[in-house]
């Protein structure tokens, strides 16, 4: 009777849904419903109102996407090992906000804020144990660490003068225990909680991480130093770059940093002399400076500058010369902005996330009314013999008859078997550790994973939304999975076709007018007209022409050759230049000195000249004559009256 009324209720649920959501569509004998397609359609849209035109657009993209997932469906793509492998993947990083404490997390969440805007500094003494050392040599190391702790509070000796001494840490020879500034997850877990919760000038007691036994002596505190925006000039040096190359660009920054303090303009030098070319057209500016994003030497230069407009010394990097200018500072962002930031290293990290997955354990028994029979436990355990287990071969034999319940939960039991069968398949024992230990932890082990096995299989039931995402996730793999077979890397592989299709398309891809040239630039008009005059010699090669040149200053000329469209080029766009050598002509803050030596007419463009383009074309080719089979194939009928109620973005 109890289960014919819940299903009563299910099936009067399931009719009101039906009501309140509508099908919008049909896609070979497939029906989506309006909640399904509003959820993708909102979702790729900023705006929060649509018409007519905008839903006519898009549901022909939605109907080309669920004809490509029926087709990859059909050739079985949703069963193979690599797409179960992959969905797999996703799945498991879909569950995991689903399968934490919510409370837990968030208090997480505020602690790390409050640790990511707040630097710690500190000294640190350890003493190595190993994790899988024996409880004497664990014990030893505690009582030596105890002792150390004593003499300090007792003013026996300095901390710092303990930390030489004792400390087993090898950074000590430099550092004499002082570890500096750190903040969230810098350290791991249990090392960065113990600072942070003793008082500056206290110690610690004695805590364990997987390198050992700790203390730490907190020093001081300060705010987090933020993110700052900078604008840089550039002069690179290579990896393999010889001494009279190292040479040259130290007289080029020292050069450039001489302009700057004679007044000259930033910006203008960032484009004249900068090695950066991808910053060169924001007049040097970068992504914003935060600790660990660029060279260390680099943020420290950043974070020097005071005020926007200031200007740092040269500095080296591994990547060459800098010359920075402040643009902006920002204090660290607030907590709402960082919360998906903070959430995800908090679930990379394990011990954090140990500490929520505990709560969750815990929140999961309450819900499913968890009862264990602790003496069956203690029978299991006593019967279990110590050799054997601790061979790592243990098969369970002698504990094989034993099948009492251990603990039961929504109206499930599990059985002493039931972990005997779990303690076999681990195979292993870790050294350190006794019997009663390894049990005891490998119990709790197996009740939570018993518990949030049993959650993960409800979460498609109890919430929709997860549902939802899942099967995007499942049909957007499906999706790329069939596009690369028939389209993209069918495109590449097949050489035949693509020529076939170059031939019949390649004028569509045509060079416009190019030329071969030289173009030398130069800030000095003298240096350009010697330029000039050597380039008419002829006798000189232009590379040498100018080492000769910039044997003064590396600031002196600069040199651009090859083959450019010259409606393209900066220099040559929109200008007539005759073919040889033409005069030096000033064009904007530089002279130039263009050398015209070959013109090209406009001409298709060969296949291996832009096969990246004529791939992309052959590409779009196939796929519009795969939807055509599709749409043939399958029927695709669309609710007009269904798509067009959708008017605004629900408020949920």
């Amino acid at each position: 009777m109890k289960y014919y009324f819940i299903l009563t209720i299910i099936l009067a649920s399931c009719t009101i849904l039906a009501q309140n959501d509508p099908t919008i569509m049909t896609v070979a004998g497939e029906k989506v419903s309006l909640s399904e397609f509003e959820q993708i359609f909102w979702k790729n849209k900023k705006e929060n109102e649509t018409n007519k035109k905008e839903l006519d657009e898009y549901v022909d993209l939605f109907t080309k996407f669920k004809l490509k997932v029926k087709a990859a469906e059909a050739e079985g793509l949703d069963t193979t090992k690599k797409f179960l492998s992959e969905f797999g993947g996703y799945k498991t990083q879909l569950q995991k906000p689903y399968l934490i404490d919510t409370t837990t997390n968030e208090a997480l969440i505020n602690e790390a804020y409050y640790r990511t805007v707040n630097e710690i500094r500190a000294s640190h003494l350890l003493l190595l144990v190993k994790p899988d050392a024996s409880p004497k040599d664990t014990l030893a190391a505690y009582k030596k660490i105890s002792e150390i702790r004593d003499k300090i509070i007792q003013g026996k000796i300095t901390f710092e003068k303990a930390a030489v001494k004792y400390s087993e840490d090898e950074s000590v020879k430099v550092n004499k225990g002082d570890l500096g500034y750190f903040s969230a997850f810098r350290m791991v877990y249990p090392f960065e909680d113990a600072a942070y919760k003793t008082n500056i000038g206290a110690v610690s007691e004695p805590f364990r991480t997987q390198f050992g036994y700790h203390l730490v002596n907190p020093t001081a505190t300060r705010k987090s130093r933020g993110k700052v925006k900078v604008a840089h000039i550039m002069v690179r040096v290579k990896k393999d770059a010889t001494a009279q190359d190292k040479e040259n660009a130290k007289k080029k920054i020292d050069e450039i940093y001489t302009k700057l303090q004679n007044g000259e303009d930033f910006a203008t030098l960032v484009r004249d002399f900068s090695d950066d070319r991808n910053s060169v057209r924001k007049n040097g500016e970068l992504e914003w400076v935060e600790a660990g994003r660029y060279f260390p030497e680099f943020e420290d230069a950043a974070y020097q500058l005071k005020n926007d407009g200031d200007i740092s010394e040269p500095i080296a990097t591994p990547a060459g010369l800098h010359i920075l200018k402040r643009i902006q500072f920002k204090a660290i962002d607030n907590k709402e902005t960082l919360r998906n930031e903070l959430k995800n290293k908090i679930q990379r990290d394990p011990q954090r996330a140990q500490k929520t997955k505990n709560s969750f354990v815990n929140k999961l028994k309450k819900e499913y009314a968890f009862m264990e029979t602790k003496a069956n436990f203690r029978e299991l355990a006593l019967n279990i013999n110590t050799k054997e287990l601790q061979s790592g071969h243990w098969t369970g034999a002698e504990v094989a008859d034993l099948n009492k319940e251990l603990f039961s939960f929504a109206g499930k039991s599990y059985t002493q078997k039931d972990f005997t069968d779990y303690l076999v398949a681990l195979k292993s024992f870790p050294r350190g550790l006794s019997k009663s230990e390894y049990l005891d932890r490998e119990y709790d082990r197996f009740v939570s994973k018993t518990l949030i096995d049993f959650e993960r299989n409800q979460l498609e039931a109890k919430y929709p939304k997860y549902k939802s995402l899942l099967k995007e996730y499942r049909d957007g793999i499906l999706l790329f999975e069939i596009n690369d077979q028939k389209v993209w890397s069918y495109a590449v592989k097949d050489t035949a076709g693509l020529k076939k299709f170059y031939e019949t398309h390649k004028n569509e891809y045509m060079w416009e007018d190019r030329v071969d040239a030289r173009i030398f630039t130069s800030t000095n008009k003298k240096v350009i007209k010697k330029a000039y005059k050597l380039v008419k010699k002829g006798k000189i090669k232009s590379d040498s022409i100018v080492n000769y040149l910039n044997k003064d200053s590396q600031l002196n000329i600069s040199l651009e050759s090859g083959r450019f469209e010259t409606e393209k080029h900066e220099i040559l766009k929109g200008k007539t230049f005759k073919d040889g050598v033409n005069k030096p002509k000033l064009d904007g803050s530089k002279y130039v000195l263009v050398v015209i030596d070959k013109r090209l007419p406009k001409a298709p463009k060969k296949l291996n000249e832009s096969k990246g383009a004529f791939t992309a074309g052959y590409q779009k080719y196939l796929e519009d004559l795969w939807i055509k089979e599709l749409k043939d194939k399958y029927s695709v009928t669309i609710n007009k009256d269904v798509l067009y109620s959708i008017k605004k973005k629900p408020n949920h």
